[in-house]
């Protein structure tokens, strides 16, 4: 049956605060992305019943409903009618967003942006990286050698995949740049070419400037009066996205004042000039002090705080992942690669790994755990695996964050493992996808110690997010169960003194066939069995619960005008000691005819081996009559008492 993907919108338009609550939206591949004027109107559980919504995450100021490729895009034309919007840019959203983020955010968001165009390339020349260090690493497959020097044929070819890796690295002051300057708002190639500049030939190489300053030998331009250091930006990253920024102000205000006969000559002249001069004078040394004391600070984290600073980073870097900043993060790991000859590799890498692989370890616990929702077990066991592979935000969003308790376990897990990363010392020397893939990205003589972490971090998930699913799981759901049936009206039905109502749906029978001697023989009463086919006990009558077992599976009512009945669900289901069951209301409650009482989970309890024919029993001295077998719905009249 082909979708209403019309109804869909209405739905997802009325869980979102109605068409006042609507500020814009727009789409990408796989999500429908809004910006509210108020998230606190957001209904997340009924969103979350849609069928076509596959999960959802509030990600810098835009509100994003993750629907699928060849979905998104219908229900979005649909939701725009609807909602009397007319249709944006991801970029026009993206401005609409940013009018509701901090100076903080904002900053943060900005590196993430700069790095997201660049990812590609930067991945690209990790995962080579990655392959120059199987084929050089001594002893990885032969005893005492390389593959190179055990194999001189492939030399070459080792030699052309280093040329090819280091590339990206070499020359990533001119990719900053030109995506820098796209970002600002200037000529993405004018930013290049800034880029370009800073990392000029005729320049000193900027690795040999901390020793040639100790030296004394750094060469200086005189110009003006000022002695200008002739030092390249080989392996910085924020002096150059600083310089975009500068040439970005620059270009558009000489935009605005230089006449359109000569826009096109005199503006890119003046702005690399002027751009350029700043930033050999004044921007590129204070933000290589800047990036210096980041680099610092990262290295202080994990080789100075030691197992504590791998923990904080662990479990910090999940938390960033779900405001979408955690690609800001890529810019202290690449000024560390890009210095790998001085620092050894990036002890990032590992950390970040752990935590990615914790998350995919918790969403195949849920999995495990969902036996009775083919959805949820579907949506699990395909995040688990992504994440595994690097791949979180489906994991994070569509499961872990979804029922809460797993996102504990991911990062308890996660925590553990980039702990144990921190304290062996594992060190990258290249980037790549942050899962158990990638072993090639860390240095050869760290990879057991990595993968180690990496089995730590999930076997520590998956087990916290068994147990948590055990403990808070159970009390969330009953919590659920209980907003629930306190927000549903009971149904209104008119009661006749001394008539009991079907409390369960399904096939009536009398009591004496009922598969339980003692129910059988009327010992506990008379009355009627259910096999019932909803797994749901609403109130029988207008009354009082007299006595909800401890075991959950058996409750004790009395009727306003003094009947007695007991409701027992399933034969012999005292020995599951309330598995399976989540009362909805507790002893001394009363209750309306239709009050929801008590959920159970029929196929759980089937497959224990348990029949869940359930006894509706008024105790002797009562004359009991049953009044209907066969299908009942739930109130349907089946028992009268006298």
């Amino acid at each position: 049956m082909e979708a209403n993907y019309g109804k869909t919108a209405q739905e997802i338009l009325n869980c979102v605060g109605g068409e006042t609550n609507i500020v814009s939206a727009a789409h990408c591949a796989t999500r429908l992305r809004l910006v509210l004027k108020d998230d606190s109107k957001i209904d997340l559980d009924a969103l979350e019943k849609i069928d076509l919504v596959k999960g959802n995450f509030n990600n810098g100021g835009q509100f994003q409903i993750i629907l699928g490729t060849g979905i998104v895009n219908k229900v979005y034309a649909e939701f725009i009618g609807i909602a009397h919007i007319t249709e944006m840019t991801k970029e026009e959203l993206k401005q609409q967003a940013a009018k509701k983020m901090n100076p903080v955010q904002k900053l943060l968001k900005t590196l993430a942006d700069v790095f997201v165009p660049i990812l590609p390339a930067l991945v690209a020349s990790g995962l080579l990286m990655g392959i120059n260090n199987i084929l050089t690493a001594q002893g990885m497959f032969v005893p005492g050698k390389s593959l190179v020097e055990a194999f001189p044929a492939i030399k070459d070819i080792a030699e052309m995949v280093n040329l090819f890796s280091n590339a990206g690295f070499t020359f990533l002051p001119v990719l900053i740049g030109f995506s820098a300057a796209k970002i600002f708002g200037a000529t993405p190639i004018l930013g290049a070419v800034m880029g370009a500049i800073m990392i000029h030939p005729d320049l000193m190489n900027g690795y040999g400037y901390g020793q040639a300053l100790l030296d004394g030998t750094v060469p200086y331009w005189h110009i003006l009066g000022f002695s200008v250091a002739k030092v390249g930006y080989q392996g910085t990253v924020l002096p150059v996205i600083a310089s975009a920024f500068c040439l970005a102000v620059i270009e558009k205000r000489l935009r605005k004042v230089v006449p359109a006969m000569l826009d096109n000559i005199v503006t890119p002249l003046l702005s690399v000039l002027l751009a350029g001069a700043l930033t050999f004078l004044f921007i590129g040394p204070v933000m290589r002090g800047v990036g210096d004391v980041m680099t610092n600070g990262v290295m202080w984290l994990f080789f100075d705080l030691g197992a504590l600073g791998g923990l904080i980073y662990g479990v910090t870097y999940p938390l960033l992942v779900i405001t979408g900043m955690h690609h800001s993060l890529v810019t202290a790991e690449t000024q560390i690669l890009a210095n790998i000859g001085t620092l050894g590799g990036s002890p990032t890498f590992a950390v970040v790994a752990a935590a990615n692989c914790a998350q995919g370890a918790a969403a195949l616990a849920v999995m495990c755990r969902s036996k009775n929702d083919p959805k949820m077990r579907s949506m699990a066991s395909a995040s688990g695996i992504s994440s595994m592979l690097g791949i979180t935000e489906p994991a994070i969003f569509g499961v872990n964050l979804k029922l809460r308790y797993p996102f504990y376990g991911a990062l308890i897990g996660g925590g553990i493992g980039a702990a144990y990363a921190t304290i062996m010392h594992v060190l990258s020397v290249s980037q790549g996808p942050c899962g158990v893939i990638g072993v090639i990205c860390i240095r050869p003589d760290c990879m057991l110690q990595f993968m180690v972490s990496m089995a730590v971090a999930i076997a520590c998930a998956f087990a916290a997010t068994m147990f948590l699913g055990k403990v808070l799981g159970q009390k969330e759901k009953e919590n659920k169960a209980s907003s629930n049936v306190e927000n549903k009206p009971a149904p209104s039905i008119e009661t006749e003194p001394g008539c009991i109502y079907a409390p369960v749906e399904g096939t009536a029978i009398p009591h004496t066939e009922i598969k339980d001697a003692t129910f059988a023989a009327g010992v506990v009463g008379e009355g009627v069995g259910i096999i019932p086919t909803k797994g749901e006990v609403v109130a029988p009558f207008d009354g009082q619960i007299s006595m909800f077992f401890d075991t959950k599976h058996a409750i004790g009512l009395v009727s306003d005008d003094g009947v007695e009945i007991l409701i027992h669900v399933g034969v012999n289901t005292v020995e599951l000691n309330g598995k399976h069951f989540t009362p909805l209301k507790q002893s001394g409650d009363k209750v309306k005819a239709g009050d929801r009482l008590l959920e159970f989970d029929m196929d759980a309890i089937k497959a224990a081996g348990y029949d869940l024919t359930t006894a509706v029993l008024v105790p002797a001295p009562n004359h009991v009559e049953m009044v209907k077998t066969g299908e009942v719905k739930q109130l349907d009249k089946i028992l009268t008492t006298s």
